[in-house]
């Protein structure tokens, strides 16, 4: 980096040597998605560059009817490992990608059985290496490349972008984001937004986080939309064509509701309370799909659910999670049980 440094000094302020010396690149990835830079609208994790795809070790799990315990690995450049799979050709498929400090092991495999009912394929994305902490920075950087890379195994599928869906929690809301935003031609079918993550995108350009033209189709289920000062990890904003704000947003039933204070002594249990609505994004999904529907109704505003006048289908309700459907669009709401599947008694 410092040569280069030297060579712009020395040879004056052009274009090349500004790309040069900001760019970094990843002769591993497609040459149009190869290089990324810090400048605008990109700089929301402050000087952190994206890591390759190699370092961060992401790898792309098929599930499909045929093996739907014991995932096939597809490569996003290489259609060989495409068609020697299990991958049914011309059929929909969905994508589910976890977010910081997350895996394939748990929740995403869970969802991944449940989606086999109604979709013939489904890739959950393993990117532990490059959403591992404790650097959140760093990880919400290498979200761009994976991103990309999910872009990049779209196109090898050969599987038209209207028939994709892509699934992202947290961290993992922004990373399919990323990958939406490649196609702009012919859009993404859906992308469903599991509690998108504020921290380094809220409050950024509209290029570096998850919004309603990444896809044909976003929904978005906010579950701890709360100022990151109050233990909010969540986005506060309605940023999809269609937003589920189940039980006014934050503080789900079941999460401890008690105040963390600077004597608290127990730091798992002030993490787990911290976490508690922001997961349980995860669980209510999964419930979605097969065992519970979400009725939720339309509402104007969160203050109009808490005076209670939001409590019939007027202009038409609709249904959080899986079953979710582009119209009506706009806020809904709706109230949850404590406990899987979480239905009111």
């Amino acid at each position: 980096m410092l040569g280069r440094l030297l060579l712009c000094l020395t040879f004056g302020q052009h274009l090349l040597c500004s790309a040069w010396f900001w760019n970094k690149c990843f002769d591993e990835m497609e040459p149009e998605y190869r290089c990324y830079n810090l400048r605008k609208p990109y700089k929301n994790t402050f000087f952190h560059y994206p890591k390759s795809p190699t370092k961060q070790n992401i790898q792309f799990k098929l599930f499909t009817t045929r093996n739907p315990t014991s995932p096939e690995l597809l490569k996003a450049r290489d259609a060989a490992s495409v068609s020697s799979s299990n991958f049914v050709q011309n059929k929909k498929v969905a994508f589910i990608v976890h977010g910081f400090l997350g895996g394939t092991n748990g929740w995403v495999k869970t969802a991944a059985k449940e989606l086999l009912a109604h979709v013939p394929n489904v890739i959950a994305v393993d990117w532990e290496q490059g959403a591992k902490g404790p650097n959140y920075f760093q990880a919400a950087a290498n979200a761009r490349v994976v991103g990309a890379q999910i872009a990049t195994l779209i196109k090898t599928l050969g599987v038209g972008p209207a028939n994709v869906h892509l699934i992202g929690h947290s961290l993992g809301a922004q990373v399919v984001g990323y990958a939406g935003e490649k196609f702009q031609k012919t859009k993404i079918g859906r992308i469903t937004g599991l509690d998108p993550a504020a921290p380094l995108f809220e409050k950024f350009h509209i290029r570096v986080k998850l919004d309603k033209t990444d896809a044909a189709f976003v929904d978005i289920m906010h579950t701890d939309a709360e100022p990151l000062l109050k233990g909010g990890l969540g986005t506060v904003k309605n940023i999809g064509h269609v937003d589920f704000w189940p039980n006014g947003g934050h503080d789900m039933p079941g999460c401890s509701d008690k105040i963390v204070t600077a004597d608290s002594e127990d730091i798992s249990d002030i993490a787990a309370n911290i976490r508690c609505s922001h997961e349980l994004a995860k669980p209510y999904f999964i419930a979605s799909i097969n065992v519970n529907d979400f009725l939720a109704y339309p509402c104007a505003s969160l203050d109009d659910y808490k005076a209670g006048r939001c409590t019939s289908c007027g202009s038409g309700c609709n249904q959080m999670g899986y079953k979710a459907t582009s119209s009506p669009s706009g806020m809904f709401v709706l109230n949850t049980g404590a406990t899987y599947p979480f239905k009111l008694r």
